[in-house]
Formats: C-alpha cells, structure tokens, sequence
C-alpha cells in the first residue's frame, strides 16, 4: 500500500490508480472495458465515468466492489443508482446530473459551514452525500470523460477538499459528542454509540489532517495505519472494546476534545426530525413520529412540525430546559450544529 507525507493531500497518480484497478480487475478475470461499458445505462453518454471507492483508494480487499460514478446531461435525472452483478462483481454504478453535482461540490466552498439559518437534517445528510461523492471523484481514476469535465475532475483535486472535508469530521465529531453527552442518563447504551461515533469521526478529521481524504469513517482505521499513527490506532481498539457507558462516554468525549479542540463557537440547532408532528392540546403539545409513538410537552408555542424552526439552541455548554429533552431522547428532534450568525451593532 503506498503511504503519503503527513499534511499532503493523497491525491494518488493516475499510474498508481490504473495498479490497483488492474490488480482488482485482473484477480476477477474483468477487462477496463467491460467496466465501462456499466456506464452506458441508457440515461444519456457520459460526461466522466470514474473507477472509485475502497479499491481505488488503497483499502480495497477481496470481499470490495467497485464504484462507478457516471455523471451524465439529463435534465430529468437526479440519483440513479444501479447494481450489477453481470460480470460476476458487484458493481455499484451511480449515475449523477453532471451539472447538479458541480453545483453541489461548488456550493462547499460557497459560504461559511455550518451556518445557524440554513443547519437542517435535510441539508446536513445533502453535505455529507456532496462530500463523499465529490471525494470519491477526486480520489478516483477517470474511465472516460469530454471536455470540460476533465478540466473539472482535474479541479476536484486541490487543497480545499482536505479542507472542507476535516471542517465535516470536526464539526461532526463534536455533533456527536453533543448527543452522547445528553443520551447518557436516559440510554446510556446508545450514547455509548454515539460516543464512539465521535472519536471515530475526530480520528477522520485527525486523517484528513495527514492527507487521507476517502470520506467513509469505517476506513478510519486504515487510514492511521497509512499514516503510521501507531496512538490513535490504539485509542480506535478502545473505544471500540465494549465498556461500561458511564466510564466510556466520558473517556470518548475527552479523546474527541483532545484530537480536534474545544467546540468554541459552535451552537446546538434542535428543529423536527423526519416524520415528527405537533399537536397543541389545552396547556401541553403532543408530540409524535409517523404517528407510531407519541409523548407531551408541557408546553405551547414550539414550531410547527412542517417547518424549519428551531425548537431550542444553545451555545455548546448548554442543555435543553428539562421538558424539552425527552424530545431528543426519543428522536422527536433532530440535532445539528452550527456557529451563530454574528450580531448586528444597533
């Protein structure tokens, strides 16, 4: 596996990408052409098909499939993913708007992230399916590609995508924290989860800090062995070794501080969770997810269940007053994180 200078973004060359792709087809008894051949699924010809995922990016084993990314001109297409299976190998084909994708990776560098008025469940999950299909383009090995698109493709791989992608795992990290932090009493078991999951998401962001930019968090681990990060190795073993939650929690949180610094600025934003409704009944509000579970709110006044409105934020010490908490408890409302928008002098 070929390893990367700390603080170099690992942007490997076209030379080592066409090894590992030959080295992956060859032991299957596939050709590079009946790859791309996959990217011909009848929705319009490819802008760029690009060979992508674990293989491409060194973490391939014998068990991986291969990514095909397509981005084709089809004004009526969206997300078109694709499974096959015709060779024999899982082949996962996505198959992408060429001019949404651009707009979508130009948008990351567009403004300031996470902004307070635009944190939503809807526009988080859109960022992190960005991230990792930009980062999977970049890392990737181009099959076929027009003009301008090469010149594009060729744009993905520039320090700004280390940037904006530890920004992700940063932000993230302490996201989770938050969440582990305010499960521990009522599920300490799941805040146990979310623990984890945020030393884990630090643990990427301390990759990304060394050059390892593949987006998915469960390479966490063969990413510090690229960088021969021999500590966080071990601290990624503990935190994954099964342990009482009220030692292990506050262990993580601890790990997640120390690995990507203090939240600082960074506001807890509570709106809705999918599928959450609101009903107001005399002095309470019932509140309930696809109408299965419900629980009250000893309350009036919260948003309406439609809406983007924030439920309740506070600064990153801060807590949800005690009847607002079981919202979160029981996945009435989704959690995000955002620095706040800056005051205006009067």
């Amino acid at each position: 596996m070929e390893t990367t200078s700390p603080g170099a973004a690992a942007f490997p060359e076209p030379d080592v990408l066409e090894r590992r792709l030959a080295a992956f087809l060859d032991l299957r008894g596939l050709s590079k052409d009946a790859v791309l051949k996959e990217a011909d699924q009848g929705m319009g010809t490819p802008a760029l098909a690009v060979a992508a995922g674990s293989v491409l990016a060194g973490f391939g084993n014998v068990r991986s499939d291969l990514d095909l990314l397509v981005l084709v001109e089809n004004e009526n297409l969206k997300r078109f993913p694709i499974q096959s299976h015709e060779h024999g190998t899982l082949i996962d084909i996505g198959i992408r708007r060429a001019s949404t994708v651009r707009a979508s990776a130009a948008a990351l560098t567009a403004e300031p992230w996470p902004r307070f008025e635009s944190v939503t469940e809807d526009a988080w999950n859109h960022r992190r399916r960005t991230l990792s299909t930009v980062s999977r383009l970049a890392l990737g090995l181009p099959l076929a590609v027009v003009e301008p698109w090469d010149d594009w493709h060729a744009g993905l791989r520039g320090p700004w995508l280390a940037e904006v992608l530890r920004e992700w795992w940063v932000v993230e990290a302490h996201r989770l924290a938050r969440a582990a932090r305010w499960l521990l009493d009522a599920k300490p078991q799941t805040a146990a989860v979310r623990a984890r999951e945020a030393v884990v998401a630090a643990l990427n962001a301390r990759a990304a800090d060394g050059g390892e930019l593949y987006f998915a968090a469960k390479w966490a681990g063969e990413k510090l062995k690229v960088l021969g990060d021999h500590e966080n190795l071990r601290l990624l073993r503990t935190v994954l070794t099964p342990a009482d939650p009220r030692e292990r929690v506050p262990f993580c949180l601890d790990a997640v501080e120390r690995l990507v610094g203090p939240a600082g600025t960074l506001h807890t934003v509570l709106r809705w969770a999918t599928g959450a409704g609101a009903t107001e009944l005399d002095d309470r509000t019932v509140v309930d997810r696809w109408q299965l579970r419900a629980l009250e709110v000893r309350r009036l006044g919260l948003p309406a269940a439609d809406s983007d409105g924030v439920v309740w934020s506070g600064p990153a010490g801060a807590a949800p007053p005690e009847d607002l908490l079981p919202l979160f408890t029981h996945n009435m409302v989704w959690l995000g994180v955002a620095h706040p928008a800056p005051e205006v002098p009067a």
